[in-house]
């Protein structure tokens, strides 16, 4: 069995966040299977007295619900190749990193429909034709070319847009088309909208909601191009400012005015808006979407944007934790030497 350790590293992490759900990239403890990776259990501690929720995505990708994450965490990870996954709604299975989330879509499939992490059953079915196992941030994201590529399927009523949340992803555009990473729509008009993503091919990012006359925008400058992949967030609050949007965690604007009344949704679309007769489609790639119903701190966003974007960075070296350390490869050499002696 195999047994490392890391700890997070100087200034990763802004201040104490509670229930953080933490990205850990597998390949960098040697695992190089799906059976290793499947095995993983993680622990607070090197007696494995308090073990935490984790969520096995891919061979590389994980994440792992840690309760409080402060700037010198540690985190202790076993495998051995042989014990199962645990199943997704057991104590430290994959919905217990989500609890508090309304869906999580990884965006790492290889085909077909895309599933919700969250165990809210918001998993949504492919229209058109995606281009899957693309190279992203997180393993792999989705291409959607423009032209008839989108995932519905998602109960429009799965956010309240009257409270506080967040909507978060990372994306890229490739082109002026732009296109929208999510939205909820009323097909029978445009007035009542959501908008997460890029409307209108202007080749600028936008968090954008209305209700009738009642609408607010705000819209990355310009000098912001989106030909790169960049975490986005769009945060809305119930109290002033009520929405603000980041890029790569930095704030790009705020509204001072608010959106009330009563919405009445009907579509809930990743990577498209469907509103009356206007479809703006996405024409570009997206990876790890994520909506909560909880306006999230900018020192929530920072910690989240410094373990996504270096994961390496944010975790350091891992080590070997008492005493069992290496992949499968290291224990057999480890074997063949005391066979030996």
């Amino acid at each position: 069995m195999a047994f490392k350790t890391a700890t997070v590293q100087t200034g990763k992490v802004v201040s104490t966040q509670s229930n953080f759900p933490v990205y850990v990239d597998l390949d960098r403890l040697g695992i190089t299977t799906l059976a290793e990776a499947e095995s993983v259990r993680v622990y607070a501690d090197e007696a494995k007295t308090t073990e935490w929720a984790r969520e096995i995505v891919s061979v590389t990708q994980m994440h792992v619900k840690v309760p409080s994450l402060t700037s010198s965490t540690e985190i202790f990870v076993d495998w051995d190749g042989v014990r199962s996954d645990y199943g997704v709604t057991t104590t430290y299975g994959a919905e217990a990193v989500w609890s508090d989330y309304l869906g999580v879509w990884h965006l790492d499939e290889a085909s077909g429909n895309v599933k919700d992490s969250s165990g809210n059953s918001s998993d949504a079915v492919e229209n058109g034709n995606p281009t899957y196992g693309e190279s992203a941030k997180l393993d792999d994201g989705i291409e959607l070319d423009g032209v008839g590529d989108s995932f519905t399927g998602i109960d429009s009523s799965i956010l309240d847009v009257t409270a506080a949340f967040t909507l978060q992803s990372w994306m890229r555009s490739n082109g002026t088309g732009g296109g929208v990473i999510f939205s909820l729509g009323n097909t029978a008009n445009r007035t009542q909208t959501l908008l997460f993503g890029d409307a209108g091919g202007t080749d600028r990012f936008i968090f954008f909601l209305r209700n009738n006359a009642n609408q607010n925008i705000i819209q990355q400058p310009t000098s912001v191009g989106m030909g790169t992949l960049s975490m986005y967030h769009g945060v809305r609050d119930t109290t002033s400012p009520f929405l603000e949007l980041y890029r790569n965690a930095v704030s790009l604007g705020t509204t001072t005015s608010n959106v009330t009344g009563t919405f009445t949704f009907n579509t809930a679309t990743i990577g498209a808006w469907v509103g009356s007769s206007t479809t703006f489609e996405l024409d570009g790639l997206i990876d790890e979407l994520r909506i909560r119903q909880i306006a999230l701190t900018q020192n929530w966003i920072t910690t989240e944007y410094n373990n996504q974007n270096s994961e390496a960075t944010f975790w350091g070296t891992w080590t070997d934790a008492g005493g069992g350390g290496g992949g499968g490869a290291a224990q057999t050499a480890r074997r063949g030497v005391v066979m030996m002696m």
